[in-house]
């Protein structure tokens, strides 16, 4: 299998890369860079992409959605130690094709390499596949205001912009946006609004 991998550790990348070739893969790109992978996935036709999902600057979701735009047929696979509701998201809308957790060792991350090329979709290591009603959950945290701040922020608005559009001081905004990155479970703004489309918020 040629596989292109991403992730921001040099040393787990150098450690996973060693690790699947022997075993029998074939690395054609290996970077820490994820706004090259798109670019990296065309230059070497690899047969499936591997990502980490937290990467700088952006998600291997974010990653993934750019791939699926240029290379649609390409499967991608996350490795993850989270087990946040946006990521499964991504699976379940069929944006990625598998998620393996880090706390799966080489032979378990071999075998759903190995079912996903062969057409299958996988998630390994994670718990019981999430339930709607649990995926509402995250939503019925977020007050009326909060869904509101949420929206916005996922559409890029400033403080100064959100504050004038809701008619509230800009220090109350910040109060709002604190409170969201809380009940989400992320930092930043960006992760927010990734969360926000991977929840149907906005589109």
């Amino acid at each position: 299998m040629r596989l292109l991998i991403c992730d921001d550790h040099g040393m787990f990348l150098e450690a996973l890369a060693d690790a699947l070739t022997s075993l029998g893969h074939t690395l054609v790109a290996a970077t820490s860079d994820p706004f090259e992978v798109a670019d990296l996935a065309g230059q070497h036709l690899p047969d499936l992409v591997l990502l980490d999902v937290q990467l700088p600057g952006t998600t291997g979701v974010q990653v993934a959605r750019e791939l699926r735009r240029r290379r649609k047929d390409t499967p991608v696979v996350l490795l993850t130690g989270a087990r946040d509701e946006w990521i499964r998201r991504a699976f379940e809308t069929g944006l990625v094709d598998g998620l393996v957790s880090k706390e799966s060792g080489i032979a378990a991350l071999d075998v759903a390499l190995r079912r996903v090329l062969a057409g299958e979709r996988t998630i390994s290591g994670w718990r019981p596949t999430a339930t709607r009603s649990t995926r509402r959950t995250v939503l019925d945290l977020l007050t009326d205001r909060e869904r509101e701040v949420l929206t916005l922020m996922a559409d890029g608005s400033s403080t100064a912009a959100m504050a004038s559009s809701l008619g509230v001081s800009e220090n109350t905004v910040r109060t709002h946006v604190r409170s969201v990155l809380h009940k989400l479970g992320v930092h930043g703004r960006t992760r927010a609004a990734n969360a926000a489309f991977e929840l149907g918020l906005v589109s």
